[in-house]
């Protein structure tokens, strides 16, 4: 079971702006950032930001960036869930990742198959794997008879 969790303040968020690899999409932009690549980390306050990231001791954090822009709150809200439910249903394979996403202005309109289809295949870009390219879900259900 993997053990996710967030980034808390904008000091954490800027780290990872600053430090991570970047990958952009027409819904979203999504920052990868592996404590492997953090070698070379030049100012005191940078330090201590990663420190304090690394203390939590999870396998995995998650950002997320959501704008008023994109809805009012319940839109926002059902975003960020679903970004949460796929990162823990797909990232097991994952150890010591932030991943930050930013939500531009049209994934309000996006259902939830799209949207994992998209983040698994940033995913797979991002990691060149073949893993995330296998498990995408190519058709809808209809839940509802009738």
């Amino acid at each position: 079971m993997v053990r996710l969790d967030t980034l808390k303040n904008k000091a954490e968020f800027d780290f990872v702006y600053r430090n991570a690899q970047r990958f952009f999409h027409k819904d979203f932009v999504l920052y990868v950032l592996k404590f492997s690549s953090t070698q070379e980390i030049y100012s005191l306050r940078e330090q201590k930001v990663f420190q304090s990231i690394q203390s939590r001791d999870a396998r995995l954090y998650l950002g997320l960036s959501i704008s008023r822009k994109i809805g009012k709150a319940y839109v926002r809200n059902l975003i960020k869930r679903r970004i949460k439910a796929i990162v823990y249903e797909n990232c097991t394979d994952f150890k010591d990742v932030i991943f930050v996403l930013v939500a531009k202005e049209g994934i309000g309109e996006v259902d939830f198959i799209t949207l994992k289809n998209n983040l698994l295949a940033s995913f797979a870009k991002i990691y060149n794997t073949q893993r995330f390219r296998n498990t995408r879900v190519l058709h809808k259900t209809n839940h509802y008879a009738g």
